[in-house]
């Protein structure tokens, strides 16, 4: 099936990166669904924002019949989280998604995967992250700029024209990290067929 697609990452510019994502929507099927996932799961999770303003995240069909179903209690079915399209952000105007990565998160070798199609982003300095926000806009709200470039000083990933005529826009930032103490302390459980290595 074809699709329209925007890859990205983020890169140190000493031949370290972060995960690469992939945004995209499958063309020709008259609707207008939005997926969005990093790449280096390999697809058994993903995010979907429905035209129908059902969004979710959830493990693929195949990996939660084969590796989560029975083994996590917690999941009973595949989705992860559920919810919503929120309210706009400004007139005509959705912010769907933020994908936080630290400046530590430069881990990997830039030799190490497939990177054709990526844009590449820059990394945050010191104590700072690099913020991707997705938005999407109505076909009644005047584009002069990308969102976000004067009011968040956002710069420019891509855009994907919808079937509805919403654009779907990826853009980024260097901002605060982000505040994380509240998430408290979670408890690690295994695929199935997985055990711990002693």
């Amino acid at each position: 099936m074809k699709e329209q697609a925007l890859r990205f990452g983020i890169h140190d510019g000493a031949g370290h990166r972060a995960a690469t994502w992939k945004l995209w929507t499958k063309t020709g099927t008259g609707k207008s669904d939005v997926y969005l996932t990093c790449r280096e799961h390999y697809g058994i999770i993903h995010v979907s924002l429905h035209e129908s303003g059902q969004w979710h995240t959830a493990f693929s069909p195949p990996t939660f019949e084969k590796d989560v179903k029975g083994a996590i209690p917690k999941f009973k079915d595949r989705f992860i989280e559920k919810w919503n399209r929120p309210p706009e952000i400004a007139p005509g105007v959705t912010l769907a998604l933020r994908i936080a990565t630290p400046w530590w998160s430069m881990s990997q070798s830039v030799k190490e995967g497939r990177f054709k199609g990526v844009t590449w982003l820059p990394s945050a300095p010191e104590l700072m992250a690099t913020e991707i926000a997705i938005l999407f806009t109505k076909p009644t709200t005047q584009i002069t700029e990308w969102p976000g470039r004067s009011s968040m000083d956002t710069s420019f990933i891509g855009a994907l024209l919808l079937a509805n005529r919403e654009i779907v826009w990826a853009v980024y930032r260097t901002a605060d990290m982000p505040d994380l103490s509240s998430l408290g302390t979670g408890t690690g459980c295994f695929l199935k067929g997985k055990v711990k290595k002693t």
